[in-house]
């Protein structure tokens, strides 16, 4: 091998150790978590805010064994989707049985409350759509320096009983779109950890 090829040959080696090194933003197709599962004091939490009409709370009841999916939309005159809750047919143990979904957005917050009258299997998702009314906070132009930082840290977490977040490993399937899987009903939140 001549000097010439390797010299290249490192310059190459270093470029992809560099590029490696660096990481970057998981790709619009979402098929990568935007961050693992991390729990966090609430207080700590940066909930991502909308500017946009609250949606309204909504009940829905359907039978169990049946892939289920329910939109929630900002109110009018836009009704664009604020978040989509999706319940595979193996959502829940009993398949043919009565099911209740119950679910109520936090105002002002890219959030909600969902709770179930029969108990998760698994594997059920929810994704939060945030391009039209996405609205940093003060604190997190403070902390990140920019919307767009903010942004990239976001994640979708559950507040536990003991007021932790548990930031879920959430893919992002399309821009200003946020999707996690859950197994149990409670509080969702759009949020960044500093």
């Amino acid at each position: 091998m001549s000097a010439i090829s390797r010299r290249l040959t490192r310059r190459a080696s270093w470029l992809a150790l560099g590029l490696a090194a660096c990481g970057g933003r998981a790709p619009a197709g979402g098929a990568e978590p935007t961050a693992p599962v991390r729990v966090v004091p609430l207080g700590q939490a940066i909930v991502l805010e909308t500017a946009g009409p609250p949606p309204h709370d909504t009940v829905v009841s359907f039978l169990t064994g049946q892939r289920r999916i329910i939109l929630l939309s900002h109110g009018a005159p836009e009704n664009i989707v604020f978040a989509e809750l999706d319940f595979p047919a193996s959502a829940f143990a009993d398949s043919g049985r009565a099911v209740q979904v119950e679910v109520r957005p936090r105002p002002g917050l890219y959030g909600m409350d969902v709770a179930t009258s029969l108990a998760l299997r698994g594997n059920a998702s929810v994704t939060f759509k945030y391009a039209r009314y996405f609205r940093a906070p003060v604190r997190a132009r403070d902390v990140f320096g920019t919307d767009a930082v903010f942004e990239r840290a976001l994640a979708i977490g559950q507040v536990r009983t003991d007021s932790l977040l548990t930031l879920l490993p959430s893919t992002r399937p399309a821009s200003d779109v946020l999707r996690a899987e859950f197994s149990a009903p409670g509080r969702f939140l759009v949020a960044a950890a500093p």
